[in-house]
């Protein structure tokens, strides 16, 4: 026996538009979400992948490029869509006192494509005779010159004069040049005890080069480690590390390692604190060229 069931036709469609309108907005949602990863959570998260890649060899790359400077970590923003901005403050070590040297700007992308802003350099013509004295913005530090014995310089700056009038309970950071590259032991033969070695300007290129190109001696690759137990080794192990890190520098990293183990550690310059009376001392020593003086404190 069959019963009739009563069919609503409204209830139904009532439903059924109820349920498309569910669909609907659940699809649109999704999209939404869809978006709004690929506009901002993908591209945070690729952007902090690659500021944690410069934070990882980025303050080493300036210890071991810039004369007795370290970097220390600030703060990052956003300065447009799909690029950000970190900030380094540099400090220069007086023996174990930490005092502004400039500031430095790491620009970079989603891909990477880190570009350095800042640490720009002006020049005084006044200060000394033998020509202009170079200082770093913001903070007029004086900017550390080492001159490589087989580059030829229309001028090399030695201030050892400017040590004769200054306090002697001063102390005073100053890059000096070799006349010829040295080893570590033979650096600490020249330089007398009561002078603390800060960093080592090494050479990473052969002697035809920085003939050819002076300019190479301003490319500075150096060691922090002079005073340390097996600090060369240190050095070295420190550039494979930084040269495994993928960046704009790892390619010259690689070779520089490369040249340095075929050709051994030689300096030919050295980053020198003390006082103004031990400075001075150095002024008659023959091997000891250019003397640039950096940091002058108490």
């Amino acid at each position: 026996m069959l019963h009739n069931v009563d069919f609503n036709e409204k209830a139904f469609l009532r439903k059924a538009r109820l349920k498309s309108i569910l669909r609907t907005a659940l699809v649109s949602i999704a999209i939404t979400l869809g978006i709004f990863a690929l506009l901002f959570v993908i591209p945070e998260t690729m952007l902090q992948n690659q500021e944690n890649r410069i934070d990882s060899f980025y303050p080493d790359l300036v210890k071991f490029s810039q004369p007795n400077t370290y970097a220390i970590r600030g703060e990052s923003y956003n300065v447009r869509l799909f690029g950000r901005q970190k900030k380094y403050y540099l400090l220069r070590l007086i023996v174990n006192k930490p005092y502004p040297a400039g500031i430095i700007t790491v620009d970079f992308d989603i891909w990477g494509g880190e570009q350095t802003k800042g640490n720009n350099s002006f020049e005084l013509s006044t200060v000394i005779p033998e020509g202009a004295k170079t200082y770093l913005v913001p903070y007029a530090v004086p900017k550390l010159i080492f001159y490589h014995p087989a580059a030829k310089y229309d001028i090399i700056i030695r201030e050892f004069e400017a040590l004769e009038k200054m306090p002697n309970d001063n102390l005073v950071e100053m890059a000096v040049s070799f006349k010829k590259p040295l080893t570590l032991d033979e650096i600490k033969g020249e330089i007398p005890g009561n002078l603390k070695l800060m960093w080592g300007a090494v050479s990473v290129f052969s002697e035809k080069d920085y003939e050819k190109n002076s300019f190479l001696s301003e490319r500075l690759v150096g060691n922090p480690y002079l005073e340390n137990p097996n600090g060369e080794e240190k050095f070295i192990k420190e550039l494979e590390r930084l040269s495994d890190i993928p960046s704009h520098h790892s390619k010259n990293l690689k070779r520089t390692v490369d040249y340095l183990k075929e050709n051994g550690i030689k300096y030919y310059g050295a980053v020198v604190v003390g006082s103004p009376k031990d400075l001075i001392k150095l002024s008659s020593n023959e091997l000891i060229t250019g003397a640039v003086l950096g940091i002058v404190t108490r």
